[in-house]
């Protein structure tokens, strides 16, 4: 079998080669791990600060932000309409996620980032299921029931792979520390704070435990490694709160889980993060003793052309974890080729996209053999 992960197609931020590649390559399915679309207003003319570095829109977002059903709607209007995302839609079936920007960014469960009181939050999550639901290739079981919506599914392909789709954006709880990059205090190791919820956390682990395809793949939204790093050299570790990072009971129970019931042939495939990363999962950073291992696919556009895997953010990351094996600065997707024994991936990247003829490469290759989790140079 062979699928690519991609997704995170900011309108305004670049063009849409990537997606003309994936189209061109010869896959069984696309799993767009979310960020479809952004909710933010028009960026306006002229030259901004974007992620810390001057940018400048090459294509603009129709109006200000969006909130009702009917502006939801005309957004998903404006970026089905460019041809090389439509050339993806043709050529595979696709499984999809939401992450956070199909509603409002970072949100997490009923609450927003602008403190707006739960029962107004839940109006515009219920205009965003619907957009996405019309818009998306979804079974009738995710049919939104006002603001909630049925994610979380799985696949099953013959005895090669199961895939389980997660939802760690309706039952979260909220992010800790202000969803601010902080060291993992008290409030991360929280047992009483959830990443998926209870409900789906059995789902999944019952649908782990009665596998018997020889891979199953974790498809979901937001990095499960634990990755630190200092903003200089000498200050204090961050982490992410918005990613497993910021709610480590629940990333130990799911790592715990397929140690003990399923090792060596689960796969996590993540996205959000607008760079490449790859690496093994481990519980115990000194021990440093895999248990699964893990893709991010980079963004198709958010983040414009990039900077490469030299910057002080690849620099940090590299030397505070050595389960983290890649990561750079480009925009693109990762293509995996999942055989019996042998699962495959490989990291794609344009040089840009603020131009339509970005050249595509391949930035690293990677190999997990079955039964021996971790990963090896492809």
């Amino acid at each position: 079998m062979r699928f690519v992960a991609a997704g995170c197609q900011h309108y305004e931020f670049g063009y849409y080669s990537a997606w003309r590649a994936i189209a061109n390559e010869n896959v069984d399915f696309i799993f767009h791990y979310g960020d479809y679309i952004y909710e933010g207003a028009d960026i306006g003319a002229g030259v901004h600060t974007v992620y810390g570095k001057p940018f400048t829109a090459v294509r603009r977002h129709f109006g200000p932000e969006i909130y009702s059903l009917d502006e939801y709607r005309r957004r998903y209007a404006q970026y089905k309409m460019d041809p090389d995302l439509q050339a993806a839609h043709a050529a595979a079936p696709w499984l999809v996620s939401f992450d956070d920007h199909e509603v409002d960014n970072d949100w997490a469960g009923d609450t927003d980032q602008d403190g707006t009181p739960p029962d107004l939050f839940r109006m515009r999550r219920a205009a965003a299921m619907q957009a996405y639901y019309e818009n998306m290739p979804l079974r009738a079981s995710s049919l939104p029931d006002g603001s909630h919506m049925q994610i979380y599914r799985s696949f099953r392909f013959g005895d090669l792979m199961n895939t389980f789709v997660l939802d760690t954006r309706q039952y979260r709880s909220d992010q800790a520390y202000g969803d601010k990059e902080a060291p993992q205090g008290p409030d991360v190791w929280s047992p009483e704070r959830t990443m998926m919820g209870a409900q789906q956390e059995e789902w999944l682990f019952n649908g782990l435990s009665n596998s018997e395809t020889r891979w199953n793949l974790l498809a979901h939204q937001v990095m499960v490694m634990d990755l630190a790093h200092r903003k200089s050299a000498h200050s204090e570790l961050l982490y992410s709160m918005d990613q497993w990072s910021g709610y480590m009971h629940s990333r130990n129970r799911l790592l715990q889980f397929i140690g003990d019931h399923c090792p060596g042939n689960v796969v996590n495939i993540t996205g959000d993060a607008h760079r490449h990363y790859a690496g093994n999962l481990v519980i115990d950073r000194d021990k440093q003793k895999p248990v699964s291992v893990e893709f991010l696919a980079t963004s198709i556009s958010s983040g414009g052309d990039g900077v490469g895997d030299n910057d002080a953010h690849s620099q940090s990351v590299r030397r505070e974890n050595p389960h983290l094996k890649a990561t750079t600065d480009r925009r693109g997707y990762v293509i995996c080729d999942v055989g019996r024994d042998v699962w495959r991936a490989d990291l794609k990247t344009l040089d840009q996209v603020s131009r339509h003829d970005g050249q595509l490469s391949t930035y690293a290759s990677f190999a997990v053999e079955r039964g021996h989790p971790g990963l090896e140079n492809a």
